[in-house]
């Protein structure tokens, strides 16, 4: 009976199986958790590897917007930015935080496209732009820190920022969605809506005026044969 290889474990998948004490089988795959589990399990896993880099609260923000786009679009960290055959990882490397007011991290997708995703933080804003160094696509979500981030040493990524979900979706919407899959921003489509909805009540409310146009000519012949028989 032949036996089907399995995909290697992911970086976070190994620390997850040693956390819980299972070895790592080589060709075999063991999953304990529900996929809500290992997701909270990841996070945890990534903020433990990342704790006591964390210096500032825009640090936790830049972690987040790598785990959205490792674990939900399966972008890989490459220390190489120029070839496609370096090194990836679903970790951070080293120096991520190196700079005060800036990061860069480069990544890589299945199909071999580039991606560089670069931050500026300012007094209150933390502006991140993500670029398909292929398609040369690029987005912008801006931040804020110290309105968004509450602690940065809970290991809970709900009591680090209260309103996880919201900041995921608008990083999803603006930032990651326009380059890796090239939709556009939905969270313009209500505000057009209302402005198209908004000018239709207008023209119904102030109709422009109505435009009546005579046939000079066939009134003209129409008086003078009324002439002509009388």
């Amino acid at each position: 009976m032949e036996t089907q290889d399995t995909t290697s474990l992911s970086d976070l998948d190994q620390m997850s199986l040693k956390s819980l004490g299972i070895g790592v089988a080589g060709k075999h795959e063991i999953r304990m958790e529900s996929d809500i589990e290992v997701e909270s399990c990841d996070w945890q896993l990534l903020f433990h590897s990342i704790q006591q880099k964390i210096r500032r609260k825009s640090d936790l923000l830049i972690a987040l917007t790598h785990f959205l786009v490792t674990q939900e679009y399966r972008l890989r960290n490459t220390t190489n930015s120029t070839d496609s055959g370096g090194s990836t990882s679903e970790l951070l490397p080293s120096n991520w935080n190196r700079d005060a007011h800036r990061y860069t991290l480069h990544y890589i997708d299945q199909l071999g496209s580039q991606y560089v995703l670069l931050a500026k933080l300012s007094r209150k804003d933390l502006v991140i732009s993500l670029q398909n160094s292929t398609s040369k696509r690029m987005s912008i979500a801006c931040l804020q820190p110290e309105n968004i981030v509450r602690s940065t040493s809970k290991s809970y990524l709900e009591k680090c920022i209260p309103k996880t979900e919201k900041i995921i979706d608008r990083l999803r919407c603006n930032l990651v969605d326009p380059v890796v899959r090239g939709t556009k921003r939905t969270a313009e489509a209500p505000f057009f809506a209302q402005r198209i909805h908004e000018k239709k009540k207008l023209l119904l409310r102030n109709p422009p005026p109505l435009r009546v146009t005579f046939n000079l000519i066939e009134s003209t012949h129409a008086s003078v044969g009324s002439d002509e028989t009388t």
